[in-house]
């Protein structure tokens, strides 16, 4: 079947990407996280590709699992502890970290007997999981004495990425436990990683970073030199039509032409991941050219005005996004949401094209990104 859209990924980026981050942290385990099938760049590609990585954090067993399978011995992180209480065998069977947020998961722990290896997270504000402080350092003493060990306290902040809220308040909370039981801990995503070093701790946990987001974009004061996309999102144009003034295109007649204009229809919509909100003017790329979208996205297609393109034509490439003239913070931000939705958001028929650019690379499998009709790996 012929497949007008596709995203690429650069093994070769992501690399370059976490030694940055690792050159900037010399003395700070990175743990990759690649919950979420690696922010939609794939699980065991992103994995694989990092056999340097100091360790990875996600969610889900299965993937954890997946990992371990495909010969990953880098240390795990199950970000979220077990979901199940089964899930603490297979836990420690296979030797992965697994943190304690609930008085359910400290009960199952009782219950298992197995002396796993468990970070306990500690609540300072997001107040969705953890213990508040005094209870986590109750919680600590009570694993100590089933034996597990308590490898560090974690904690995660809800306003790591807004720049006009501070820090300081649940630092505290977090420290009261740090103190009192002089533990390591991991504390920073992304955000809290490149704004606030005084978290760092024994470990940072990377997500967005290393996939190239920006988490205060626009702002760009604290973003690090020499980042690269990792995932370009391009498509072909597969029509070119003529708009005269007054002339309307598309669902909803959302955009009317103020003078005569050529527009190219592009072989991807939100069908394929490309966000339907993204509104007239978002610019992709065309020759290395920016040039607008016009009117609403559609499932399949999207239209672009080539007015001051003339020579582009049917089965030319267009970039979406992931070049470092046009990047995915930049669409998110113009359709009001955040890189790693987009990335998360392509859908399964979308073909990935896979970039490895040297031979120290064995070809990776497929994954959940790569169906069956995927491009030639390059």
């Amino acid at each position: 079947m012929t497949r007008t859209a596709y995203a690429e990924i650069n093994l070769p980026a992501l690399r370059h990407n976490y030694a940055v981050a690792k050159r900037q942290l010399p003395h700070t385990k990175v743990w990759a996280v690649v919950k979420s099938n690696g922010y939609g760049h794939g699980l065991l590609r992103v994995a694989q590709a990092l056999p340097q990585a100091d360790g990875f954090a996600l969610i889900n067993l299965e993937d954890a699992l997946a990992l371990r399978h495909a010969g990953v011995r880098a240390p795990i992180l199950l970000l979220e502890g077990a979901i199940e209480a089964r899930e603490l065998e297979e836990a420690h069977a296979w030797q992965l970290d697994v943190v304690v947020r609930s008085e359910h998961q400290l009960q199952w722990l009782h219950a298992c007997g197995q002396p796993l290896r468990v970070w306990v997270k500690v609540n300072t504000g997001m107040n969705r999981f953890g213990f508040v402080p005094e209870r986590a350092i109750a919680v600590v003493a009570e694993l100590r004495a089933l034996g597990c060990q308590v490898a560090g306290l974690m904690t995660h902040f809800a306003c790591a990425d807004d720049l006009a809220i501070k820090l300081d308040a649940p630092w505290q909370r977090f420290m009261q436990v740090v103190d009192a039981t002089d533990l390591p801990f991991t504390a920073a995503n992304s955000a809290a990683t490149l704004r606030a070093p005084l978290t760092h701790g024994a470990a940072v946990r990377l997500g967005g970073l290393l996939y190239n987001n920006n988490p205060f974009y626009p702002d760009t004061r604290l973003w690090l030199d020499g980042l690269q996309p990792v995932m370009r999102f391009a498509a072909r144009i597969v029509h070119t039509s003529e708009l005269q003034a007054g002339d309307s295109i598309g669902y909803g007649a959302a955009f009317t032409a103020a003078k005569p204009m050529r527009i190219g229809i592009v072989g991807a919509g939100y069908g394929d991941g490309y966000p339907r909100a993204a509104p007239s003017g978002t610019p992709v790329l065309v020759n290395g050219q920016r040039v607008p979208l016009v009117g609403r996205v559609a499932m399949n297609v999207l239209a672009i005005d080539l007015t001051e393109q003339p020579q582009v034509g049917i089965g030319d490439e267009v970039t979406l996004w992931g070049d470092a003239r046009l990047s995915c913070d930049e669409i998110a931000w113009r359709c009001g949401t955040i890189s790693e939705e987009l990335q998360c958001a392509l859908t399964s028929r979308l073909p990935i094209r896979q970039i490895v650019a040297d031979n120290t690379l064995s070809p990776l499998p497929d994954d959940q990104t790569a169906p069956a009709q995927c491009l030639a790996y390059l």
